[in-house]
């Protein structure tokens, strides 16, 4: 099928030959930017409720643009915070459920204070953490597609659009990078519970949000044990952290939003035909494409709208939305459509290599190179 001069090539069952082996191998590879993007980026709820979320309220946190915006949050409120200590850092990391919802403003971090019974050793990552792991596992998996798109810019390499169900992620990989900005305070290392930790309850004043604690027998890594005996501790939320027209804050949203921003638009140059020159398409390719596109143009409207309005929680607002819940279905449900339809596609070639282009036009372009970079674009031929 032509559109302009684009080359649509139907759906085509050509998988039967790849052995079970095999099939192993292409899956570990399709899932796992997938799976550590997500596992990384979405910690368990911290419920401060004896209710509980449902289903569908956690299922939004695996949205990629909610694991964007958690992560520019987080760094954010690093950058703006006037004291940062382990409490601080523990309440900007987990995901609250209260009576009222999912609460990620920054007042959660005085108010969560009395549910807490642990809280991290230190302000910022362990080096020797599980976070820390997850870390280095998002970055090795951005690192291969960073390093085919800079020699694709660079003209050094072409691009193919012989993708297979082993290489069908190749954004969220790139996207796991931005978890770099947020490394340093990223932590798991806490526990709130539904009833208060100390002795004494809270209290708030007008303008000023208060929490007065009083020291109880524990461990040395509870919250209480980290007070001296005696000792209480006021602080207003108000004053805590900077506000985002504090510049530095303002120079890294605007870079996070640029970041994203430059990955749609590669996404959108690598999906429609720019040239006057035939451009083939599979449909694995396509849908690829279409994905791509979709969680990235709603990331930067998302990340941009409640920038601009100067939103601090580390949640995003909408995720209890009806038409959020919606939309984190529908990019799920594509998700799970894209690996069916990729692996119906996927051929193994003359050479050993995979593609999903059909017919020897298919196993020409894969094998003609030293090696193939998978990565969703166009090859133009002429």
């Amino acid at each position: 099928m032509h559109w302009g001069t684009a080359i649509l090539y139907p759906l085509t069952y050509q998988s039967q030959g790849i052995s079970f082996e095999d099939w192993i191998s292409l899956f570990t590879l399709c899932l796992a930017p997938l799976i550590a993007h997500i596992a990384a980026g979405t910690p368990q709820p911290s419920c401060i409720s004896k209710n509980r979320p449902r289903w569908h309220d956690r299922l939004c946190h695996f949205n990629p643009t909610s694991i964007l915006f958690r992560y520019a949050a987080i760094a954010d409120r690093r950058i703006r915070a006037l004291n940062w200590d382990a409490s601080t850092m523990a309440a900007t990391n987990a995901l609250f459920w209260t009576d009222n919802g999912w609460d990620g403003s920054e007042e959660m971090v005085f108010r969560s204070l009395p549910y807490c019974t642990h809280l991290p050793e230190h302000s910022r990552v362990e080096l020797i953490s599980w976070e820390m792991g997850k870390t280095i596992i998002t970055t090795l998996q951005g690192i291969q597609p960073l390093h085919c798109l800079i020699n694709i810019l660079i003209g050094s390499m072409d691009v193919n659009i012989h993708m297979a169900v082993d290489d069908i992620f190749p954004v969220l990989a790139l996207l796991g990078l931005l978890r770099l900005c947020a490394a340093l305070w990223l932590t798991d290392d806490f526990v709130y519970t539904t009833s208060h930790s100390s002795q004494r309850s809270r209290m708030s004043l007008p303008g000023a949000l208060t929490i007065t604690v009083e020291e109880t027998a524990g461990r040395k890594a509870s919250f209480d044990s980290l007070l001296l005996s005696g000792f209480a501790v006021t602080v207003a939320a108000e004053t805590q952290f900077r506000s985002q027209s504090y510049w530095p804050s303002r120079l890294f949203r605007t870079f996070y939003f640029l970041a994203i921003v430059a990955l749609a638009v590669l996404c959108a140059r690598f999906l429609i035909p720019w040239s006057k020159q035939e451009s083939m398409y599979s449909t694995t390719s396509i849908l690829v494409g279409i994905l791509d596109i979709t969680f990235l143009v709603m990331s930067i409207f998302l990340y941009g709208y409640y920038s601009a309005r100067g939103t601090t929680s580390t949640i995003i607002p909408c995720i209890s939305s009806i038409w959020y819940k919606i939309y984190t279905l529908v990019i799920m449900s594509f998700i799970g459509t894209l690996i069916i339809i990729a692996a119906i596609e996927t051929k193994k070639t003359p050479c050993g290599k995979y593609t999903s282009l059909s017919g020897e036009l298919g196993d020409i372009d894969t094998c003609k190179t030293p090696y193939s970079q998978l990565y969703p674009g166009v090859i133009e031929i002429g």
